[in-house]
């Protein structure tokens, strides 16, 4: 795995997260990955971490990603292979976006294709992330991620670029925060400012009371209340993916509960 090549202060981010001391997201919408998503981001962050300063991300064949920017842009428009926005200069940019996109708005949408994500996009502002491919002798612009009002997009690739670092055990992690926000598949939890993001899909099994869904039982958890969760996985992402979408953490892998330690409601995987 790659905990082998974590830095020491990798590991330093890694061993706050007991404390949900885990960054400083500005945004309000964060979320977590469903397991779908959760697959992606272990393709994406399977080998060595690439630096966004000394890019070599392989977005498909015969294609690099030679550079990263990050644009405070306007949406001009949006088709099923393309977004065009406004560059820095005021000239007008295609970006590639074909391929496969992680959206998260009030739910998680993992996976899905550009046909379908660019139905989440419209005209307008919007934080774009853009970055530059070869292909032979030509270089190409491609759209890695994007931020627009409550809803943040960005391919799988994206998790590797930005990532420093995963930390996964056997028996468990403990973290705990409040309770800040609820989403359709997702919870939010926050502790000294600073947020992590606890997928809610799938089946449970509510302690006195058989199996539920998220749906069933979400009533049950308040915001305000103080959720602990008992996870396997945490992947620490970069600055410079956080200042863009609100994300430092994500979290997956439940092998105790999910327990509310305020109102006493605890829920397990099947």
């Amino acid at each position: 795995m790659i905990g082998a090549n974590l830095s020491k202060n990798s590991y330093m981010m890694i061993y706050s997260m007991n404390a949900l001391r885990v960054g400083k997201p500005d945004l309000k919408l964060v979320a977590i990955v469903s397991a779908a998503v959760i697959m992606a981001i272990m393709l994406a962050t399977s080998s060595a971490y690439a630096s966004p300063a000394n890019l070599d991300v392989m977005v498909k064949e015969s294609e690099t990603v030679k550079s990263l920017d990050v644009l405070e842009t306007e949406i001009v428009s949006v088709d099923n292979s393309s977004i065009t926005v406004i560059g820095e200069s005021g000239e007008e940019i295609s970006l590639l976006a074909m391929g496969k996109w992680i959206i998260i708005s009030d739910e998680i949408i993992p996976k899905i294709k550009w046909i379908d994500a660019m139905n989440y996009v419209k005209g307008g502002e919007a934080t774009v992330v853009m970055g530059t491919i070869t292909r032979g002798n030509e270089t190409h612009y491609i759209c890695l991620g994007l931020k627009q009002g409550e809803v943040m997009m960005f391919r799988p690739v994206l998790l590797k670029v930005y990532a420093a670092g995963h930390k996964h055990t056997k028996t468990y992690m403990g973290p705990r925060g409040e309770l800040v926000e609820k989403g359709k598949n997702y919870m939010i939890l926050e502790k000294d400012g600073r947020r992590v993001i606890a997928s809610t899909s799938g089946k449970w099994i509510k302690a006195g009371g058989g199996e539920v869904t998220w749906s069933d039982v979400a009533d049950e958890f308040h915001v305000g209340d103080t959720v602990r969760l008992f996870c396997h996985n945490i992947l620490v992402m970069r600055k410079e993916f956080s200042d863009v979408f609100g994300v430092d953490v994500f979290i997956w892998g439940y092998s105790g509960a999910i327990i509310d330690l305020t109102s006493g409601t605890a829920l397990s995987r099947p």
